[in-house]
């Protein structure tokens, strides 16, 4: 004879009193907990097939919270597919319900994730909109949520500068940031995340003071909270950089963009392309500053990776060292350089004929000053002859 066990007992009376009770729970909790796992490992069609499931479950049974929030999920899982127009609609569908319940937290929720979906649209005007009547009803309520406040008028002044209008965002960015300092603090992830964007938007507008207050501040909590080589800290250094050298503090971006790369270097390993074309890229802000030794140094490095595939952009490597030594004096060096140039572009056939010409008539303008007349003069018959070309096979 069983024993008596009053969990099993109490189990019996919940099914005796409604039967459909368990069966359904069981299955919302299949259907939720299994999109909200599909979501989280952003398997987001699977995400939506078991949401839209639970969706119709909770309207089954008239749940007034669970139709909300999962509307909300739902939509999630739709935007991140690309599937604006679905997600605005399951959005708004939550909307009509909570305003018909008067809910506002859940009212402004919806708002929130409204917003989202015309970010993703690339409906600025109409994302604001939302953002602002989410910030009006907010403040209207007896304990607003501050922390869902200080998103949200960052999410507007974001709306703004998308929109093309920097100088109406940059009072909601500074506000934001007010915000995120006194409920995050001034050092947690949000508040460097904001202050990075921000910095961004100064220098844009050419506020180089506020820039790199700003950068400054992002840059110290991004290396503090996520390390030295994160993308985050990389990004601050690279427009704090470039607000030095708008500025003319040449020495100082110097500095950081050479930080920069070797914080690359850390990060990239393996990937060797990708650090030549920055070699590059940071040898052409040498040129401009006229240090051509160490625009020599890089574009050597990023030429010794380049060789590897040879093609065009081995060939343009060529030609800029070559400008580096002339540029120095050095014209032997330079003509010896757009020689091998010349070779890369002849390698890579008939499409590559007007830059091959262009090439000799370079190297044939050195030749004149070396006073090699002959030379530049053979030089420039077969770039007529390569031009001739080139215009007959487009003809």
């Amino acid at each position: 004879m069983d024993l008596f066990n009053p969990l099993r007992w109490s189990l019996q009376l919940a099914a005796w009193a409604a039967p459909g009770i368990k069966a359904w729970s069981m299955e919302r909790s299949l259907n939720r907990t299994e999109g909200e796992r599909q979501l989280k490992e952003r398997n987001y069609e699977a995400a939506e097939k078991f949401l839209a499931a639970a969706v119709d479950e909770a309207d089954a049974l008239r749940h007034s919270v669970r139709k909300t929030q999962l509307r909300l999920l739902l939509a999630d899982a739709q935007r991140k597919q690309g599937k604006v127009d679905e997600a605005e609609q399951t959005v708004r569908a939550a909307l009509e319900y909570t305003a018909r319940v008067s809910n506002p937290s859940g009212y402004v929720q919806c708002l929130d994730a409204l917003a989202e979906v015309f970010h993703d649209a690339e409906n600025f005007p109409a994302m604001e909109a939302v953002l602002q009547e989410g910030v009006r009803i907010e403040a209207s309520m007896p304990h607003p949520d501050s922390v869902r406040m200080a998103r949200r008028v960052h999410r507007l002044g974001t709306a703004r500068h998308m929109s093309g209008r920097s100088e109406d965002a940059i009072p909601a960015l500074e506000k934001a940031v007010r915000l995120h300092e006194q409920v995050r603090g001034e050092d947690h992830l949000e508040t460097g995340n904001l202050l990075s964007e921000l910095g961004a938007i100064y220098r844009a507008q050419e506020n180089h003071e506020e820039a790199q207050r700003c950068l400054r501040r992002a840059l110290r909590i991004h290396e503090t909270t996520l390390g030295r080589t994160s993308d985050e800290a990389l990004h601050d250094l690279h427009h704090l950089a470039g607000s030095l050298e708008q500025t003319g503090d040449i020495e100082g971006a110097a500095a950081l963009y050479e930080r920069v790369l070797l914080q690359r270097e850390l990060v990239i390993g393996g990937n060797l392309e990708e650090l030549a074309e920055m070699q590059y890229g940071l040898a052409g802000m040498y040129i401009g500053w006229s240090n051509y030794a160490r625009a020599r140094e890089l574009l050597a490095e990023a030429i010794g990776t380049f060789k590897g595939k040879k093609g065009p952009r081995l060939a343009v490597a060529y030609e800029t060292l070559s400008h580096v030594e002339e540029c120095s004096g050095r014209y032997l060096e330079a003509v010896a350089e757009l020689a091998r140039a010349g070779k890369v572009w002849e390698s890579c056939g008939d499409a590559r004929r007007m830059e091959l010409a262009e090439n000799l008539e370079h190297r044939a303008e050195l030749l004149d000053q070396l006073r090699k007349r002959s030379e530049a003069s053979w030089l420039r018959e077969r770039a007529a002859e390569l031009t001739q070309g080139a215009r007959a096979q487009s003809a």
